[in-house]
């Protein structure tokens, strides 16, 4: 069944942090997302992409596994807290044999795949619970014994299990096949039960390995198939239960069938070669190397062709094939491989190996085997690594050699002829400069004879990639201890990966980082980096920046790993983010320009014994290198974006310009004419004073510099008028009022004469929260109300705090008989209230109620409780709870009354979280005439270690606006794309931060002045003490 979903791709600056060139991002796939063939799966993780040449992307997806998840919560996580904890957590007898402290998901115990067998035997064998404990009845046993079983199996899965095969091409995800899904295979539909391999090809044929469900006669077994978007068959090639064909003719065997299937390997070409092992009856057999060419598709061979299997001679060769090793073929399917060789006995670890070229028909030509002697040299060849191709069929490859100092070298076959192309005895030209290498891996080379290879270098250690043109000419692309473009001066290369080329002779890599770091960057950081089309070295992606996966989704990059670059210079990633996402996606390389000014430097007239700072500001791949000149002289020592003049005179005047340089070239700034004046008679600024934004009740600042010959004195005006006693360079404005909101300037005066500044402005904003309310149920214990707010501000303040019963609406299961308690920040219960008819104060009371809009004008029942108090500055906490030990649900609120600087902010609840009506619901006010960015939080998991009993497992939050509209959800902090920010904002308010790993929940938002809602429940309709917080972020 082929499904096919429109990606939403777009182009976005892909390194939000550390470059300002614009790569193009498209997100292929993200984990997360549903699956188009069943709206019940999401993706949780995929396999490496490949790309061709058209842009295509093939690879695999595995699907979330809620089931497992919800299994060891309801059969093991019980069963663990009840009785293994007691031996194998905190203080356990058997501590050291399992340790199950870090055991609080299903995906813990998946990374233990040792231990979940040791625990599954444990319980069978009724040595889990210990003697000591109550055993465990049939039922449960049998539960916890299947979970674990499942998480066995799941476990046990190769790194290839995948469950989708997909494909995109021009926007748009394809799924080609899918667990659980239907599909047609030679002839008849069948569902797909897992899928093991995906391959690209150079057309829109992706080959990949099924198994099908036991409904269709190939069940259970191992399909080699080909799929594309048009056509709803699986095209299959073989399985294991074909006859192989074993020589050049097409002869199938058969006595034989295949009995291991390997990987599909992609080749340049509509087009994939497989290995596979072969067995006769139930016997392992030979192993053999095919080609599959999907343009040559008919029966009976289904575009099969044999290039060389064990017992037999390569096609037009002498020497016996033991089992081919390596292979590597071009677009016209002319080839390469390796192979170990026969030798008559049953030791295979010393037979020799041996290298041959094939044609496109399968005739081969044998290059070297082990104990022949090197060329350039009188060693012998020891071993072979896996060859490359070129189109003209050129083969290159990696060897090392028979000699006491271990030496290796790269060799090219061309025309029936060997040479040495480099190696541990023979430097080759580098810029000018021999270089001896002593190690090599596998070469990768295009079409035209481009080769890049990683070596490490004789001299230093230094692992280096190199690539050398198809005329022979080599470079240096990267090396250790290399500066890391688009890193900060001084972070340079450590470990390099292996190169990938594209067909331009452009090269791709990872590399891990060393050195100083800088604020995205620290030294064990990790990127991917690439070659312009112009040679220049860009940076792809790196660990520690943050890219807009989707519009308005940012997320930090963890890894990420390339695995394709084609010749449109798209470079295909698998990524991985510190949220626990993970993403496919292409990412097209832009050429690497010169810098650019983003700020040019600014011409300046200032007087003598001043510091005159130029700065210039470049945009563009870094680190930058800067050289100040004046007059057109280098500076000397004035190598930064700044050049600070102190005590100016002068002997400083002149034009200024400054060059800025990087790997991509240099440009030269704008003249900057610097002018030193005498100081003047009468007062001339140097610094006018600049506007300010201060939040209602704290701190407005401005400041101001004139300089003159003589003494200077100020006078500060607001709004036209002096104000008195404020003749300091400074102006301090505390508590910032609403009248205090204008414009305002500043007078100097020497004995030379006065000069006036330029106006400011300065604005002064209320932007907080107000009256704020929390409802739910009240119980006993830890059950009860408790709502905590924070007052703020330099005088007290009359709050208005209600605890309502009674008064709710009807239809509610209410609470009967409410007590409200007040506390401050000391535990020290200083106000309550049984009723609200008995305090000193009702009339007051029931006025407040109406200032403040409480309740929406409607009086308070007898029941209900209430109290009007002042506050001073600090922490104060509100308890609902029941008089009489009943339980219902219940309502606190509470409310600024009167105008003053102080101020109601930082809201909080803790209760029981029930379900329906019985869920949290604490609401605020955002008021002021600018947007308030605020935290949300629901605490449950993280009260644990507060010793409170029952808590909510899995909170869950949804705001809702004025409307009732939801503008907001979380079920999970972590599962927001930028975590880090929670517990940064946690830190600004003052907040505990929250456990890594937990399931509480968060959001910040920014809000408009209004009325909101937060709601908070518990995912699937579940119970639990949580701790909801609202707090005002500065």
């Amino acid at each position: 069944m082929k499904t096919i979903q429109t990606i939403l791709s777009f182009a976005a600056v892909g390194l939000l942090s550390s470059s300002s060139f614009a790569n193009t991002f498209t997100l292929v796939s993200l984990s997360g997302d549903t699956a188009d063939t069943n709206p019940e799966q999401t993706y949780e993780s995929f396999s490496l992409p490949e790309i061709n040449e058209s842009g295509q992307v093939a690879f695999g997806a595995r699907f979330e596994n809620p089931e497992l998840n919800q299994a060891f919560q309801n059969d093991l996580l019980p069963l663990f807290a009840e009785s293994c904890y007691k031996c194998h957590g905190d203080g356990g007898p058997r501590l050291n044999n399992i340790d199950l402290r870090p055991i609080l998901t299903a995906q813990d115990l998946l990374a233990r795949p040792n231990g979940l067998t040791a625990i599954r035997n444990r319980i069978n064998n009724n040595s889990m619970p210990p003697n000591s404990e109550p055993s465990l009845d049939p039922e449960t046993k049998a539960q916890a014994v299947a979970t674990l079983n499942l998480l066995i199996e799941v476990a046990n899965q190769s790194n290839t299990h995948l469950d989708a095969a997909l494909q995109f091409d021009n926007g748009q995800l394809i799924t080609l096949a899918a667990k659980g899904e239907t599909a047609t295979v030679n002839g008849q539909a069948g569902e797909i039960e897992s899928i093991r391999s995906v391959s690209a090809t150079e057309s829109n044929n992706v080959a990949l390995i099924a198994t099908l469900a036991e409904s269709h006669p190939l069940d259970g077994i191992d399909l080699l198939l080909s799929a594309n978007a048009n056509s709803q068959e699986l095209q299959l090639h073989t399985h294991e239960s074909t006859a192989p064909l074993i020589d050049f003719s097409g002869t199938r065997d058969n006595s034989r069938r295949h009995q291991i299937l390997g990987t599909p390997q992609s080749v340049p070409a509509n087009a994939f070669s497989f290995w596979s092992r072969l067995r006769t009856g139930q016997t392992p057999d030979e192993s053999g190397l095919w080609i599959v060419d999907l343009d040559s598709i008919s029966a009976p061979l289904n575009g099969q062709r044999l290039v060389a299997i064990g017992g037999s001679t390569a096609n037009g060769g002498a020497l016996t094939l033991e089992a081919p090793v390596a292979s590597s073929f071009n677009a016209t399917l002319a080839g390469a491989f390796t192979a170990s060789l026969e030798d008559g006995d049953e030791n295979s670890f010393n037979n020799d190996i041996a290298i041959w070229s094939v044609d496109s028909s399968s005739n081969a030509t044998l290059i070297a085997k082990t104990g022949d002697t090197a060329p350039d040299s009188s060693d012998t060849f020891l071993s072979f690594g896996k060859p490359a191709v070129d189109s003209d069929g050129d083969v290159y490859f990696w060897s090392n050699l028979l000699t006491e100092n271990e030496a290796e070298g790269l060799y090219q076959f061309s025309d029936g002829s060997l040479a040495t192309l480099a190696s541990t005895t023979q430097a080759i030209d580098v810029f000018g400069t021999p270089r001896t290498y002593s190690e090599f891996l596998d070469p990768v080379v295009n079409g035209a004879g481009d080769l890049a290879v990683l070596a490490t270098e004789a001299l230093g250690d230094l692992q280096t990639i190199l690539h050398r043109d198809s005329s022979g000419v080599w470079s240096i692309v990267a090396q250790t201890d290399m500066q890391a473009p688009g890193a900060q001066s001084g972070v340079t290369f450590n470990i390099l990966s292996s190169p990938h080329l594209n067909g331009n002779g452009q090269v791709a890599f990872q590399a891990s980082l060393s050195g100083s770091g800088d604020s995205i960057s620290d030294t064990t950081d990790t990127g991917a980096w690439a070659t312009d089309s112009n040679g220049f070295l860009a940076l792809v992606a790196r660990a520690g920046d943050t890219i807009e996966v989707r519009p308005s989704f940012p997320a930090t990059i963890k890894s990420a790993t390339i695995s394709g670059f084609n010749t449109a210079n798209q470079i295909a990633l698998n990524y991985s983010f510190t949220n626990g996402a993970s993403a496919i996606a292409i990412v097209g390389l832009a050429d690497i320009l010169p810098p650019s000014i983003a700020e040019q430097p600014a011409s300046e007239t200032s007087y003598d014994g001043e510091t005159v700072i130029l700065s210039v500001e470049a945009e563009g791949q870094g680190p930058f290198e800067y050289q100040w000149k004046k007059d057109g002289i280098d500076l000397e020592g004035a190598t930064n974006s700044a050049y600070t003049i102190d005590n100016a005179s002068s002997d400083n005047d002149g034009d200024y310009t400054v060059v800025v340089s990087s790997t991509s070239g240099s440009v030269t700034s704008a003249v900057a004419a610097l002018s030193i004046e005498f100081l003047p008679s009468a007062p001339v600024f140097v610094d006018h004073p600049l506007g300010d934004i201060a939040l209602l009740g704290t701190q407005a600042f401005l400041d101001t510099r004139a300089v003159s010959t003589s003494a200077v004195s100020y006078q500060w005006f607001f709004e036209g008028n002096a104000l008195p006693g404020e003749t300091n360079d400074t102006l301090t404005i505390n508590p910032a009022r609403a009248e205090n909101e204008g414009t305002y300037h500043v007078v100097a005066t020497s004995a030379g004469g006065t000069a006036t500044s330029a106006e400011s402005e300065v604005l002064v904003t209320d932007k907080r929260l107000i009256n704020v309310a929390a409802r739910s149920r009240v119980g006993s214990g830890a059950n009860v109300l408790i709502a905590g707010f924070v007052v703020i501000g330099p005088e007290p303040k009359q709050i208005l705090i209600r605890g309502l019963g009674p008064g709710l609406p009807e239809g509610l299961d209410r609470l009967s008989n409410p007590r409200l308690e007040i506390y401050n920040s000391s535990g020290e219960m200083i106000h309550f209230n049984n009723s609200w008819g008995e305090n000193e104060n009702p009339g007051a009371i029931t006025q407040a109620s109406l200032e403040t809009g409480a309740g929406g004008g409607k009086p308070l029942e007898p029941g209900d409780t209430a109290l009007l108090v002042e506050l001073e500055q600090g922490l104060y906490t509100a308890i609902v709870r029941s008089e009489d030990d009943t339980s219902g649900i219940a309502l606190v609120e509470a409310f600024e009354v009167g105008e003053n600087l102080t101020r109601l902010v930082n809201v909080s609840s803790r209760a029981f979280v029930g379900v329906g009506d019985e869920v949290v619901i604490p609401g605020f006010i955002a008021q002021g005439d600018l947007p308030t960015r605020v935290l949300i939080r629901a605490i449950g998991p993280g009260l644990i270690k507060q010793d409170v009993a029952g808590v909510l497992e899995f909170p869950e939050i949804t705001v809702y606006d004025f409307f009732g509209e939801v503008i907001a959800q979380n079920d999970g902090w972590g599962n927001l794309w930028n975590p880090e920010t929670i517990n940064e904002a946690s830190a600004l308010v003052g907040a505990q931060p929250i456990d890594e790993g937990s399931e509480d929940a968060a959001l910040i938002l920014d809000l408009e002045p209004g009325l909101y809602t937060v709601k908070v429940s518990g995912e699937n309709q579940t119970s639990g003490v949580a701790l909801v917080e609202v707090f005002a972020i500065p």
